[in-house]
């Protein structure tokens, strides 16, 4: 897990990150949208006043699969070009974890930016530069302007996930 320098400047992602629970802001989609048999689902909830997103699940590598992951839709006046990386609140236990980028000019289901990471079974907040982010199954370089979809993806590994999200948004160092 890389830690970079303390930004200077933060910025919400997501102005309604803090939605109320039950509202959902991200979606749910695993390996069955090609026929693996992972499962699980996404909930907002409170927990000590403070609102989460939580991926609950299993990872399953039968039927070729292997992952479950919660997106987010950005908003197309959302220019990351601007911004150094993200940061994350965040916590939870699974086997494997990465963040994908998904760029409008990706035209592959498969195709992303990757930032493979670990999360721990304790509040706290990662910075995650973009140039970290490494193309997965594509040669087009990462056009910041173009990202429209981020996605907290558990892949790759057998086993049982959780990870909750309490804040996302952009840093500049």
């Amino acid at each position: 897990m890389k830690q970079h320098l303390t930004p200077t400047a933060e910025q919400r992602l997501f102005p309604n990150f803090n939605q109320t629970p039950g509202e959902q802001a991200w979606y749910f989609v695993s390996d069955q949208v090609m026929g693996g048999v992972s499962h699980g689902e996404v909930h907002t909830y409170a927990e000590q006043g403070q609102i989460q997103t939580c991926l609950q699940g299993q990872v399953s590598l039968e039927n070729n699969g292997g992952f479950i992951q919660m997106q987010w839709v950005l908003d197309r006046g959302v220019d990351l070009s601007q911004f150094n990386g993200f940061y994350v609140d965040w916590r939870g236990q699974t086997p494997a974890l990465a963040l994908h980028l998904k760029t409008d000019q990706l035209m592959r289901p498969w195709q992303s930016y990757r930032y493979e990471t670990q999360v721990s079974a304790q509040w706290q907040r990662q910075y995650i530069a973009f140039t970290d982010f490494a193309p997965y199954r594509t040669d087009a370089p990462l056009d910041l302007a173009h990202v429209r979809r981020l996605a907290v993806i558990a892949l790759g590994e057998a086993g049982p996930v959780q990870v909750c999200v309490r804040e996302m948004g952009l840093y500049r160092s």
